[in-house]
């Protein structure tokens, strides 16, 4: 201490003087330390706000960010087809899940560009496509260049307002689309009301673009671009229920922010705000205001801290006066300690800001897989109904040539009923894998012996096994072995895991199915020695759209939605399904475990199977109305190869003109017919006769449950979905039995 005074003035101050020095020192000193305490507490406090308002921007764009990408997916699935169909769109946007894995997005569309001398052809077109008979291009308004929007998922009641609406004709829209087009970038619009707000609870809202053009790619020029656009892609959002949808679960935020549109702050550009007025009347401790760039639209965030964020600020500490010595030494330890504390927080935000953007790479790795997936899926898809395309047109110009030669053309059919069947079982799997994740596939199961099912899976694989000069071998055990199974179903599992073995496996390899009993388990396992599976492709096997790398020689198709499919399936039956390898080039197994059926449930006599149908020899009164020509006339020329009287006809209102002079017994009707669809001919029809009257089938290319219902509703019989079997049309026209409609159950 007597350095210390020797140091300081002191020394020069009357002796008297030197208790007020230092009692004016140390409330300096205590003075100057609560400074430092306050200012550092403030800059912590700072921090911690700052980190929460980096925090929500990051969440607002990543969330942007991810509905870009989304769309980029969709565009790509246009970009890579020449035409995409209604059913097409409808199964790609339902694989997303959207509005359970995607919150706030209110759908997924496409807008179709046209001049308004085509606007007439369009108009037709989108109605017998998606079966809306009430579709049109609106508003009218001038100009040569429509907009209008001819696919949205999901077709809920909201979107379905919006259908037909010309984009183009509302300035801040054609704004957005323009800057889409010319540059070929998403594209986000100013604040808008969007068409879909037909309820009370109108939100601000806005939509995202991205351009297609035709080709598939950006073009280099302006003019390019302008010239090859095709339409937009893009998704409306309701601001509010975005959000709410980001930051909607937590329980009690700490900041409050407004989001308005573009760079300035004012109540007509405010999309959304995350508290209410009670909760912003208080005094914030910190405000500030960031901007975010969106899709080439600037949005600014203003942010204020809230009761629960200030309440955990730190307040002013107060030391007590015991002593200068005590008071400078905990001043000191106090300052100190409060400097390693900011430090230690300073760090912690440096850990959690770490971990976001780690996280936040993790997505956009995610994200680019998935997008890579899907180029894949989408190249593989066009690859796979490409290839039969090209025996068919080959075949039917055989064909052509060999009649004009007098010369047989049976081979040729043969090659187009099988390229056909091959292109219908691409489309069966995409609609399979489809029904399943939504829930809409019903087994019906029964007790059922696997050494059956086996055989049937095993002939029917064998051809395709034998045509790659495999040998095919199966072990089955003494006796049968009961489970309860949807027999269709396991035999399609089964049959689609011996392909996959024969499809890669060279030339003469050896292909192994087992069937055994392990505990309370039936147990099938299919080996082969062919191409194997990469450790690191294992886990991702039975994803949607997977598949082991190809080469050009070992090309032998699929879409990669085959091994998604057994898995689901085996899982419905409270099985499951695994797959190994030791490696490329070493072979692979796929092992199948279903529960056995209990010993009591077991039949005690096997069910024989029904006999086979014999044909009537009887001719019918058949009426066929399509307004595809050709389908409509070979449809007709079959059944009359088979003894029976047709009448082709190709409108709605032809086909009531022909009812008195055929009187027929069974008319196969087109839904989607030009006029009057094929449900309003079904109705009429139905009132003409008193609910009684022909057997009606309804022939369309749309299968879902809700279009079957609608079917049923209109008074058909039955529904059949292009392509028909034609076991099936001649089955409906021999067993008619005694009466006409209702005499089959809608299938």
């Amino acid at each position: 201490m007597t350095k210390l005074f020797r140091l300081l003035p002191f020394h020069r101050l009357p002796r008297h003087l030197i208790p007020v020095g230092v009692l004016i020192l140390s409330l300096l000193l205590t003075s100057g330390v609560c400074v430092l305490l306050g200012v550092a507490a403030r800059a912590r406090d700072e921090a911690r706000f700052e980190n929460l308002v980096q925090t929500t921007s990051d969440r607002i764009q990543r969330r942007l960010d991810t509905y870009i990408a989304l769309l980029q997916g969709t565009e790509g699935l246009f970009a890579t087809q020449q035409e995409v169909t209604p059913e097409e769109f409808s199964a790609y946007v339902q694989l997303f899940e959207i509005q359970s894995q995607y919150p706030g997005i209110q759908g997924l569309g496409f807008t179709r560009r046209f001049s308004r001398e085509e606007r007439t052809r369009v108009e037709h077109q989108t109605r017998t496509a998606l079966g809306l008979p009430g579709f049109h291009a609106w508003p009218e308004v001038p100009g040569d260049e429509l907009h209008s929007v001819v696919m949205l998922e999901p077709r809920d009641m909201r979107n379905l307002a919006a259908m037909g609406y010309n984009m183009f004709s509302e300035p801040m829209r054609r704004e957005a689309m323009t800057r889409a087009r010319d540059t070929g970038l998403p594209s986000l619009t100013e604040k808008v009301t969007l068409k879909q707000e037909i309820h009370q609870d109108k939100q601000a809202g806005f939509l995202l673009y991205l351009p297609v053009y035709r080709g598939g790619h950006v073009p280099a020029t302006l003019e390019e671009r302008r010239e090859r656009l095709v339409g937009f892609v893009y998704s409306p959002f309701r601001a509010d229920d975005l959000l709410n949808g980001i930051f909607g679960t937590e329980r009690q935020p700490r900041v409050a922010f407004q989001l308005y549109d573009g760079l300035e702050v004012g109540e007509e550009r405010l999309l959304h705000s995350s508290h209410g007025p009670e909760a912003l009347a208080h005094e914030p401790m910190f405000t500030t205001t960031t901007t975010l760039l969106v899709a080439g639209r600037p949005w600014t965030l203003s942010f204020s801290s809230l009761p629960a964020f200030d309440a955990t600020a730190s307040g002013p500490m107060v030391l007590p006066f015991s002593g200068l010595g005590v008071l400078v030494s905990l001043g000191f330890f106090l300052m100190m300690l409060a400097q390693v504390r900011a430090r230690g927080e300073a760090e912690q935000s440096a850990d959690g800001l770490r971990v976001a953007l780690a996280e936040r790479a993790r997505v956009e790795e995610q994200l680019r897989e998935a997008d890579r997936r899907k180029d894949d899926f989408l190249a593989m898809l066009a690859h796979e109904l490409r290839n039969p395309l090209a025996p068919v047109l080959t075949a039917v110009q055989l064909m052509d040539r060999k009649q004009q030669l007098g010369q047989g053309t049976e081979r040729e059919r043969e090659v187009v009923e099988r390229q056909v069947h091959h292109m219908r079982r691409l489309v069966d799997d995409l609609l399979d894998v489809s029904r399943v994740t939504r829930g809409k596939i019903q087994l019906r199961k029964h007790p059922v012996d696997l050494v059956l099912l086996v055989g049937r899976a095993v002939e029917s694989a064998r051809p395709f096994a034998d045509s790659r000069e495999h040998t095919l071998r199966v072990e089955l055990p003494r006796g049968p072995v009961w489970t309860e199974a949807d027999p269709v179903r396991v035999v399609q599992v089964l049959t689609n895991l011996l392909h996959n073995a024969a499809k890669y496996s060279e030339s003469g390899g050896r292909i192994t199915l087992t069937l055994a009993r392990e505990g309370g388990e039936a147990v099938v396992r299919v080996a082969d020695t062919g191409m194997g599976i990469p450790a690191e492709a294992l886990p991702h096997l039975f994803e949607p759209f997977m598949q082991v790398a190809r080469t050009l020689e070992r090309a032998q198709g699929g879409l990669g939605l085959g091994l998604t499919l057994v898995k689901q399936l085996v899982e419905m039956h409270g099985g499951r399904v695994e797959a190994w390898s030791e490696g490329v080039g070493r072979g692979s197994v796929f092992t199948v475990r279903l529960p056995l059926l209990p010993e009591a449930r077991v039949p005690v006599v096997p069910v024989e199977a029904p006999a086979a149908r014999e044909p009537s020899g009887e001719g019918r009164r058949v009426l066929v109305v399509d307004d595809n020509v050709d389908a409509a006339e070979l449809l007709g020329e079959v059944l009359e190869m088979d003894g029976h009287q047709v009448t082709v006809v190709h409108d709605g209102t032809a086909a009531l003109e022909r009812m008195d002079a055929s009187e027929p017994e069974v008319i196969f009707l087109d839904i989607g017919l030009p006029g009057m669809d094929g449900y309003e001919v079904a109705r009429r029809i139905r009132e003409r006769s008193g609910g009684a009257g022909p057997r009606l089938v309804a022939v369309t290319g749309y299968g879902q449950a809700s279009d079957r219902q609608r079917s049923r509703e209109a008074g058909f019989d039955a529904h059949l979905v292009k392509p028909v079997e034609l076991e099936r049309v001649r089955e409906l026209v021999e067993d008619l039995g005694g009466s006409g409609s209702g005499a089959s159950a809608l299938n």
